[in-house]
């Protein structure tokens, strides 16, 4: 699912890292006696992660280690620097499709009949979309080369359809696919590489009159990092899709479980685990974060119905909340901490517009190597989610 913009909830992380919440030779940690912080109802042991495989997890698995090796889009070019986060999720799997302009679902489900999994990602150069260039990139896996120059086929000819517009060469990708629509601003581009997928997206709402000579640039350098990353990635045997991991050294099982109403999928725990690459396609200011997570050594970040930070060591996990502490947090206001958790900060929104689902109250807490953010949709159960959050990373 898509998390909400964390580095603007992040205001006095250095303070709750300074005290600190866990263990360290090197950070003094105030005494938490566990029996008297209220956790509600909510599970304070670790659970068998195992118990929440199921068919689809397979190819959400492979999704993650597919956007392990794609680019954000401010890989491609630094200008890229903010991301919205409009979509419930950025893995793409035979039960989530990608996210192509001018197709339906079905056309989509049409298309790309046999897709293994895949990753989506997207950018804007402003804060404000409608002020400058977005991209969205997407990245598809399917069992074989024909099988993929099928589907490329399937959806560049139906989007075509859908939108006219003129057809275009990338001098780079003489191969690739392209088209270029005036009266959108859109350009489109297609490209296979083995069994994989490639698109682009790019669109320039303000350029009067529309240029396409740096959509094309824009696109053709993201097709040369696209390849140059995939190198990195080596597909998993369909047949062996079952057997991926779901956790990391028990980091997803002591993170606060999504709750029944917080599930898109009434069947689906869409719970993960991601390695930090993966981790910043969900920043909305993935080049500020990929800083402060370099320095502090983060190595995977745990989402389910909390999200976690693991850190190189506790010392480093304060660097990262001090790192965290500096962003703009305009527009949200201190809040109590949860009762006998003093450490913890907690923050509402201070606009009344905001929407709770985009913008909930949310506490923070050092753990040990560990940095939680956990949100609620009132104080009440915002303290209980957070003291139960705490218990779990303690047992």
């Amino acid at each position: 699912m898509r998390l909400p913009n964390i580095l603007l909830f992040l205001l006095a992380l250095a303070v709750a890292a300074t005290a600190g919440c866990g263990g360290s030779d090197h950070t003094t940690t105030p005494t938490i006696d566990i029996s008297k912080l209220d956790s509600g109802n909510y599970p304070v042991v670790p659970r068998d992660i195992e118990a929440i495989r199921v068919l689809r997890t397979g190819p959400a698995l492979e999704a993650i280690r597919i956007g392990n090796s794609t680019p954000l889009p401010l890989d491609v070019d630094g200008r890229y620097s903010f991301q919205r986060l409009t979509n419930t999720d950025r893995r793409i799997t035979p039960n989530a499709t990608p996210t192509v302009f001018s197709l339906s679902d079905q056309e989509l489900v049409e298309s790309t009949r046999g897709m293994v999994a895949g990753w989506d990602s997207s950018g804007e150069r402003r804060k404000k979309p409608s002020l400058g260039r977005q991209v969205n990139l997407s990245l598809l896996r399917f069992p074989d080369t024909a099988q993929a120059e099928t589907a490329l086929r399937r959806l560049a000819d139906r989007q075509s359809d859908n939108l006219p517009g003129d057809s275009v060469q990338l001098p780079k990708f003489p191969q690739a696919r392209a088209k270029w629509s005036a009266s959108k601003k859109y350009l489109d581009g297609w490209l296979t590489h083995d069994a994989m997928v490639l698109y682009v997206h790019i669109e320039d709402p303000l350029s009067e009159p529309p240029e396409r000579a740096p959509l094309i640039d824009f696109a053709q350098k993201y097709f040369e990092k696209q390849i140059e990353m995939l190198a990195s990635y080596s597909p998993t045997p369909i047949d062996q899709l079952g057997s991926l991991p779901l956790d990391v050294d028990g980091l997803l099982s002591r993170t606060l479980p999504l709750e029944e109403k917080e599930r898109i999928d009434k069947d689906y725990d869409n719970s993960m685990v991601l390695p930090v690459h993966a981790a910043l396609h969900f920043e909305n200011l993935p080049g500020l974060t990929k800083a402060a997570f370099d320095d502090s050594g983060v190595d995977f970040v745990s989402f389910s119905g909390a999200r976690l930070f693991r850190a190189r060591d506790t010392d480093s996990a304060t660097r990262l909340l001090a790192a965290f502490a500096e962003r703009d947090s305009d527009g949200y206001r201190k809040i109590d901490s949860p009762p006998n958790m003093p450490a913890a900060r907690c923050f509402d929104t201070d606009n009344a517009r905001s929407t709770i689902t985009r913008y909930p109250p949310v506490c923070f807490f050092a753990y040990d190597r560990y940095v939680a953010r956990v949100s609620g949709h009132n104080p009440q159960e915002l303290y209980q989610r957070t003291a139960a959050q705490y218990k779990l990373l303690a047992h």
